[in-house]
């Protein structure tokens, strides 16, 4: 038997060598594993990290890019409300002038304008002429008579004046003329503030 299998002790110390050898071969394979894992794991991390850092800049980011419109839109309606307020003060005058006009002695020649400019712009034979409370008063026969002439259109006096603060409404059928302050004001303060906004919007950008 032992002629068979030679000298056990030999065996066995091959046996023990050849084990520890593959013992060796497996821990340093397992070993190379887990460092493989560990790699993998540190560069899962990494790539997490980046892009939560990533995202995280976008909305930093986003937040101060709407931040920042914000404040450039209050600053542009602080800058509008500062560059209006002069404005304001400007129309306020010229309304105060406009009501006084009203009450100055030259006032029937005011009219007298505006009788004019409607029989141009309207273009009829005949016209229908309501001042203010004041202004209708002036509108007597002579007076009326003397601008038809002029203007080659026969104006008439309306049988209420117009409500109004100053000028003239004209009416023939169903056309209409307004050159009553009231409107002539309105219109001008329309078109002023969208030629100002058009500056503001230049100016800001």
């Amino acid at each position: 038997m032992a002629a068979i299998l030679g000298d056990p002790e030999a065996l066995s110390a091959e046996v023990s060598r050849r084990a520890q050898h593959r013992a060796v071969e497996i821990a340093e394979e397992a070993g190379r594993r887990a460092a493989a894992i560990l790699d993998g794991a540190k560069q899962e991390c990494e790539t997490i990290r980046r892009q939560s850092a990533e995202a995280a800049e976008r909305q930093l980011a986003g937040l101060a890019r709407r931040d920042s419109a914000r404040a450039e839109l209050e600053a542009r309606r602080r800058l509008t409300v500062l560059r209006a307020a002069p404005i304001d003060r400007v129309w306020r005058a010229a309304e105060e002038k406009l009501r006084d006009l009203a009450r100055k002695p030259g006032y029937e020649d005011v009219l007298r304008r505006c009788a004019l400019c409607a029989a141009r712009e309207l273009a009829v034979k005949e016209l229908v002429l309501a001042a203010d409370a004041a202004g209708h008063e002036l509108l007597t026969a002579q007076t009326l008579e003397r601008w038809s002439t002029e203007a080659g259109v026969r104006f008439r006096r309306a049988n209420e004046p117009v409500a109004a603060w100053g000028g003239m409404l004209a009416v023939s059928g169903r056309f209409r003329f307004n050159a009553t302050f009231a409107s002539s004001f309105t219109e001008a303060q329309a078109t002023l503030r969208e030629r100002v906004f058009e500056v503001l919007s230049r100016e800001t950008h």
